[in-house]
């Protein structure tokens, strides 16, 4: 897909513009680090780009103050959408998780318990799903990703997953999986790719928004 960036500077912020060819829509996202970016159709204007800014300003300003208010302390984590101190005890044997706090005999010992427990939840909503794809996966991937939740591999079967789904809400996680999967069946985000989630899941868009804060 062809593509061409830009920075803008809008109020005070600085906005990583992308123009696309293939997009139709505006998406304005902002990620858990505050940054901003704003895809646009290919041949669009940044006159247009900033008349779309303007027309959202106040959901731009409310959203990155929330997120930077939110942001975890060097002691917290956040699993499976609640946040927790994360402590440590050499005599643990196991990961203790009770009202704020999760215990854990090492940080290696907390890493291997959320990619398990990653790999345990993807799997049930793989499970769920498959039915409704009717196809074949042929080897699934849980891995640290910057800038993506998935990605499937149509021809290969392959589907990527990133561990830090563990993070989110298990509808969320649930959003992911079943969007990968129907990668399966179609391979671009054509119509007929969003007409297929949402006969299973009609409130998709809700968890997309909710899952990248974007509009």
């Amino acid at each position: 897909m062809a593509v061409k960036t830009a920075s803008l500077s809008f109020l005070d912020y600085k906005i990583r513009v992308n123009f696309r060819r293939g997009v139709k829509n505006f998406r304005l996202k902002v990620d858990v680090r505050g940054e901003i970016s704003l895809t646009l159709p290919f041949y669009a204007t940044q006159k247009v780009a900033f008349e779309f800014l303007e027309k959202h300003a106040l959901w731009l300003k409310n959203t990155r103050e929330k997120i930077l208010k939110n942001q975890l302390k060097d002691d917290e984590i956040s699993y499976l959408g609640k946040i927790y101190k994360l402590k440590f005890s050499k005599s643990l044997n196991e990961i203790l998780i009770k009202d704020d706090e999760i215990l854990a005999k090492s940080l290696d010992a907390w890493e291997r318990f959320r990619r398990e427990k990653a790999s345990e939840i993807f799997n049930i909503y793989i499970q769920k799903f498959l039915p409704f794809v009717r196809k074949n996966i042929s080897h699934v991937t849980i891995r640290s990703m910057k800038t993506r939740w998935g990605s499937c591999n149509t021809k290969k079967g392959y589907i990527n997953l990133n561990l830090n789904l563990i993070e989110k809400k298990q509808e969320l996680i649930e959003y992911v999986v079943l969007h990968e999967l129907t990668h399966l069946i179609y391979a671009n985000h054509k119509r007929e790719f969003y007409d297929f989630i949402a006969k299973i899941m009609p409130d998709f868009k809700e968890r997309e928004r909710a899952l990248n804060a974007k509009i």
